[in-house]
């Protein structure tokens, strides 16, 4: 064969290949968790706020159930509205109650706060979008979410359950004497304890937990629907986790402790999110007046 016919063939392998690996997404392209890819898998794909749902958003102003997509095995992806709140818009136009054929770069409207793009990637595609997004929302060092995502979250959490009377916990954590550790064993040891640390930490939450590195040895943990004892427990835990073993770094071992601020609404009643953030600061700067390695936290007069 000659050098044009392989490279035709070539291109049609690599078409070929494109087309195996391409499967209906949906991207958010606004609110909290913006650039976040959904995966089509199911042939009738339920879009709300609960958590089951094949496309779960947490957001307030999406009904529990609030649109549907069909990805049938040929043919074109169909959406309807599921009599939502808020109803359904795609590019602009108000679906009602009709099934809208989707195409490629259609942008769906689910309410003012809650926008997706519909579009048919490859793998490439998608590994392309999960890595913007881990980018935008993950801190490259630890793996936990960064501080611009927390703060986000929290100004949403915090509506949520001032809305609908709910709890909300948040805990502050601090590594003690980090600079010590730093100082000692250089940076890159430094770096090792903040990624280890992190997973420990992980490791104890539930699933609808969020963890975010605030800044240097700073962490914090959001709890929803959690009540201040509940969220005492989660902190006691995980300082007892972290001062128990030691990090091991190059067979050197390396004790760390955290101290650990806790509040939580409506115990605490905050006038905003900051109100609560800075009330579990508080609690951990009392954490370390207290001699460090400790959790301080908002007290209940009911017990």
């Amino acid at each position: 064969m000659d050098k044009d016919t392989i490279t035709i063939m070539d291109t049609a392998s690599k078409i070929a290949r494109r087309l195996e690996t391409s499967l209906p997404t949906l991207t958010l392209l606004s609110g909290v968790d913006v650039g976040r890819m959904y995966l089509l898998e199911s042939e009738a794909n339920v879009i709300g706020r609960k958590k089951n749902a094949n496309v779960s958003i947490p957001h307030d102003s999406v009904s529990r159930e609030h649109a549907e997509l069909f990805v049938p095995s040929s043919g074109s992806c169909l959406l309807r509205d599921l009599n939502s709140t808020n109803g359904t818009q795609v590019n602009g136009v108000d679906i009602g109650s009709n099934a809208v054929t989707l195409a490629t770069g259609d942008r769906l409207r689910l309410s003012k706060t809650i926008q997706l793009r519909f579009s048919i990637q490859d793998d490439l595609e998608r590994d392309m979008q999960a890595d913007l997004y881990s980018a935008a929302s993950r801190d490259a060092l630890t793996g936990a979410y960064n501080k611009r995502f927390f703060l986000e979250w929290l100004e949403q959490e915090y509506a949520h359950a001032t809305r609908h009377e709910n709890n909300l916990a948040l805990a502050v954590l601090d590594l003690d004497h980090f600079k010590k550790i730093n100082d000692t064993h250089g940076h890159v040891v430094g770096d090792q304890v903040l990624q280890e640390i992190a997973k420990r930490i992980h490791g104890t939450l539930r699933a609808d937990d969020i963890l975010a590195r605030f800044g240097g040895e700073e962490f914090v943990v959001l709890m929803r629907g959690t009540e201040i004892e509940s969220a005492t427990r989660v902190a006691e835990r995980i300082q007892t986790l972290i001062s128990a073993d030691p990090v091991v770094s190059d067979g050197i071992n390396i004790a760390v402790t955290l101290s650990i601020g806790v509040s939580a609404m409506p115990l605490f009643e905050p006038k905003n999110a900051k109100d609560l953030f800075d009330r579990a600061d508080h609690w951990l700067y009392e954490a370390k007046r207290a001699g460090r390695n400790c959790v301080k936290a908002e007290p209940n007069s009911d017990k």
